[in-house]
């Protein structure tokens, strides 16, 4: 749009001179130089193509296709040939560099994901004994994020990567805590609920990741305010971390733990919708109950994960004694 309005705002600009006085022949020169601008904007933002319909556009004008006069003497008219040599020149050379740094930017872009990924799955068997976790709740927290209405790639990116990471701060809780198969004391609660904040302020260290830290500082707070650490309440708490707390509680209940086994979607979804307005955001239970299960158990198999939608039926009395005494 803005490349659009510089093209017609120079064009007007052009028009409105004096058609045949002789000493505004230097400023129509200057004027049209001016193309220059819209063309490299629209190299840098729309790559070859815009560069391509901005160059256009402006050759029309000079040429005198768009109502711009073509002049009669052989070395203005090489001139004009010259400026138009130029746009095209500057157009697809701009195009190329911007089109190359934007490449360059994408594979570090990807490269630093994978690190994250690697540092993730590592934290992971770490706590988990396996190194899927992590990837698991990302990939579901961007399917709620859609849900909820987020579209921007940015803000989908920090959501993702935010949790990812969302125990990265683990990496400062010793072994004896995190690793203890049995009730943590008072004494190791504390240090356990010590790793939000760890984990923020090691990623506020790193640029690109400053924006995942809202989740990874914030993914223990509660609806009600009784959350750690800041005890934020509603709205108070970062949109992204109220997501994720629904996500990390629905993996949880949905996989094998040290202290249960996997429970089913439908057994999950009721879990969830019974802590809704204390621990969860009641919208953002509502938008992940109306996530078809498929898709989630898509999400899972791609992580090495079975996802059951209903637990099996248990069996009655008359039934068991049936398997047990076949003969009767």
């Amino acid at each position: 749009m803005a490349t659009a309005i510089l093209l017609v705002a120079i064009t007007v600009a052009l028009y409105s001179l004096p058609e045949k006085s002789s000493e505004w022949l230097r400023s129509r020169e200057m004027i049209r130089k001016l193309y220059l601008f819209p063309i490299l904007l629209s190299a840098m933002w729309f790559g070859a193509r815009g560069a391509a319909a901005s160059t256009a556009f402006a050759t029309m004008v000079c040429v005198g296709l768009a109502g711009n006069a073509w002049p009669a003497e052989v070395s203005s008219q090489v001139e004009r040939v010259g400026e138009v040599a130029v746009f095209w020149l500057v157009g697809a050379l701009s195009a190329s560099f911007f089109e190359q740094q934007k490449r360059f930017i994408g594979q570090i872009e990807v490269a630093n994901d994978n690190t994250l990924l690697a540092l993730a799955a590592a934290l992971d068997v770490r706590e988990h004994n396996t190194g899927v976790h992590s990837q698991r709740v990302a990939d579901y927290m961007l399917r709620l994020a859609r849900e909820v209405g987020v579209r921007d790639k940015g803000t989908l990116d920090d959501f993702w990567r935010g949790a990812l990471l969302h125990d990265v701060g683990k990496i400062g809780i010793p072994d004896k805590v995190l690793l203890k198969p049995g009730q943590l004391s008072e004494e190791e609660w504390a240090v356990m609920r010590n790793h939000p904040e760890v984990g923020a302020r090691m990623l506020r260290k790193i640029e690109f990741l400053r924006g995942p830290t809202d989740i990874v500082l914030s993914h223990h707070e509660r609806y009600d305010g009784a959350g750690y650490p800041r005890k934020l309440k509603g709205a108070q708490i970062p949109l992204g971390a109220r997501l994720f707390a629904v996500i990390d509680v629905y993996d949880a209940l949905t996989t094998d733990r040290a202290y249960h086994t996997a429970r089913s979607h439908s057994d999950a979804l009721t879990k969830i919708r019974e802590m809704s307005d204390t621990r969860f955001d009641p919208a953002i239970v509502a938008a992940f109950v109306r996530i078809p299960f498929e898709e989630l158990r898509e999400i899972a198999k791609k992580n090495q994960t079975s996802l059951l939608f209903a637990s099996p039926p248990v069996p009655s009395l008359h039934q068991v004694a049936s398997v047990l005494s076949p003969g009767s």
